[in-house]
């Protein structure tokens, strides 16, 4: 490509900088047209018109480029700069960047917007080196980089962690007078600070930049920035204390503001304290917008509270938001965690009667719910119709149609689809090899699934300890505890920690196997390793004990159980009812039990 070559070579003044250093090329700077003559204005009674509106995708934008270069006389320098605006939002910065070679190649005029935009892309990248390089080309045909170039600069070594070299950026722009920081500036580092380094760091220049003279003050965006990261790392309470500094400092926060500090309170299970903040935003005159909403509505689903949060679309509706997919999609799938697939259905066809077309989140929230019921057909269906709406299948989708055939006992469909994933070269991730694994353990092809354990291995995906569990499970299930045993002492030279699922896997299957001491042995190991058994840990241990009719060694276990505020399942329950009946309902372990037993469950 020509644009690579013109950026190895950047003026003695840029070399003041010392960043990026790209000197290790010796391809020449070529000479471009540049010349005043090209840039003057034309006049032309009728000049073609072009219209951006109608790219739709990277393809539209190469034709349209492709009929302005061929225009005589060429468009404006400014109709270019628009076409690469407009591949840039699409996200297309290698496009962008082809497209500007191009370019250079046919002499068509480049101005200091369009190496601005070429900076943008490279940065967008994480390739800020490039963008350095492209500076260079500013100050060698004799353009005056803006603010705007350097802000470009600076957030492309934040988004790459050069947090120093983009501080050096800064007191450089100052000290040779290239041109003087303005807010967005400081926006940009305190932004990206918080990023790459965490809060901490970021605080303490807002700190610095309150104090100091000059134009570069933190207005509300940096605090939004700050705010936002505070939440995310989780300090809600520092946000909360910043937050309400705000009015000291002469700022008014925005949705902005408010979305963020709801979001984090959210997030925290905190629902009380968010509405109490979504109140103030109402008093300070601040109108909640469509992600107010949804944020509100994502947290009711995950509580549970799907009813609750389908409320909020008459709320909505009073004060005259729009919901969107997000909104729908976060309702779809609050139904399909409950199993409630005629609720999920009737949203849905909401959406679509609403004029709102739904996204992939919103059939692949449809696909998992059927699939967790067993309803295989209905997730082959909406697999199969996904392309027909103009959607593109990913990987989660792909995964969901995994786990519904193998949860159907249709091993070799899966291992098709599974080839048919590689074949489109689909981002496969260890979600993807975990479902395979539990089909491939599933159906008693052990060996199988070790081999794709090395293969997923040598793909650099790495085994998580689900990958473990499933692995030991399946071991298990083939009655080769002792194989499961071994791997599970592997496991911290691993650099693994089994959790709750692991230790109840290999407890059921000592007991299965009659190993009740080794069992109780490693509840101990359980508890002293600071991962405390679970209801169905407990659960599984009781029904051990039983098959072996030893109801005595259960009893310590059924008041340990009560004692941390767990239940017997229906299974453990059915198990202890012949004992009962036989000791009588004066008895102490009737009493034991009766403590223990769901109200759902007793009542039956």
């Amino acid at each position: 490509m020509f644009l690579p070559r013109i950026l190895s070579n950047s003026s003695s003044k840029f070399s003041t900088f010392a960043i990026a250093s790209l000197h290790s090329q010796s391809f020449l700077l070529p000479s471009l047209n540049f010349d005043n003559a090209s840039c003057q204005m034309r006049h032309f009674s009728a000049y073609p018109r072009f219209d951006f509106g109608t790219i739709r995708e990277p393809n539209d934008a190469v034709a349209l480029f492709r009929e302005m270069v061929r225009t005589q006389p060429l468009p404006y320098v400014s109709v270019f700069s628009k076409l690469l605006s407009t591949v840039v939002k699409m996200e297309q910065y290698s496009l962008a960047l082809h497209l500007i070679d191009e370019m250079l190649q046919r002499d068509v005029p480049v101005n200091h917007y369009i190496l601005n935009i070429a900076i943008d892309c490279y940065c967008r990248q994480k390739r800020p080196d490039f963008g350095f390089a492209i500076l260079g080309i500013f100050f060698k045909r004799g353009y005056e980089p803006t603010v705007v170039t350097f802000n470009t600069l600076v957030k492309g070594l934040l988004l790459v962690g050069r947090v120093p070299e983009a501080a050096k950026v800064l007191w450089k722009m100052s000290v040779y007078q290239l041109c003087e920081p303005d807010e967005r500036t400081c926006n940009t580092m305190i932004n990206g600070i918080c990023k790459a380094v965490g809060t901490l760091k970021a605080l303490e220049l807002l700190c610095l930049l309150e104090k100091e003279k000059g134009i570069c003050k933190p207005n509300i965006y940096s605090y939004n920035a700050l705010t936002d990261g505070l939440c995310k790392e989780g300090k809600v309470d520092d946000a909360l204390q910043l937050f309400s500094s705000l009015g000291d400092k002469g700022i008014s926060p925005n949705v902005v503001t408010y979305n963020s500090i709801i979001e984090g309170l959210c997030n925290r299970r905190r629902m009380d304290g968010a509405q109490d903040v979504l109140k103030k935003m109402i008093a300070d005159k601040v109108c909640p917008n469509v992600v107010t909403c949804n944020i509100f509505v994502t947290a009711w689903c995950k509580d549970g509270k799907v009813q609750e949060a389908e409320h909020m679309l008459v709320s909505m509706k009073e004060i005259d938001v729009q919901p969107n997919i997000v909104t729908y999609s976060a309702l779809i799938n609050g139904y399909c965690m409950q199993g409630k697939m005629d609720e999920a259905e009737r949203i849905f066809q909401l959406a679509v009667s609403s004029g709102i077309k739904p996204d992939i989140i919103s059939y692949t929230s449809l696909m998992n719910g059927y699939c967790k019921k067993g309803q295989v057909d209905e997730v082959s269906r909406l697999f199969t119709i996904i392309p027909y709406k103009g959607l593109k299948r990913n990987v989660v989708t792909y995964t969901i149609m995994l786990e519904a055939l193998f949860r159907e006992g249709k091993c070799e469909d899966g291992l098709k689809l599974f080839k048919e994933m590689e074949a489109l070269q689909v981002s496969l991730n260890i979600k993807t090899y975990n479902v395979l694994l539990d089909g491939l353990c599933g159906a008693h092809r052990i060996g199988e699934a070790f081999s794709l354990l090395h293969t997923m291995e040598d793909k650099g995906i790495i085994p998580d300890i689900v990958t473990y569990t499933i692995l030991i499970e399946g071991l298990c299930h083939d009655n080769k505890v002792t194989q499961a045993k071994d791997l599970f002492s592997e496991l911290p030279s691993k650099g693994m920690q089994p959790n709750a699922v692991t230790y109840t896997v290999l407890i059921g299957a000592l007991c299965q196997d009659g190993q009740i001491e080794e069992a109780k042995d490693l509840m101990m190991q359980m508890a002293n390793n600071c991962c405390m058994p679970d209801r169905v840990t407990y659960n599984v241990f009781v029904q051990g004990l039983l098959k072996r009719n030893k109801i005595h060694d259960a009893m310590p276990i059924l008041e340990e159980m009560n004692a941390r505020g767990f239940t017997l399942d229906e299974t453990t329950f059915s198990m202890l009812i012949e004992p009962v009946v036989r000791e009588g309902r004066d008895s102490v372990l009737f009493d034991k039990i009766k403590k223990l037993v769901p109200n759902d469950l007793f009542s039956r």
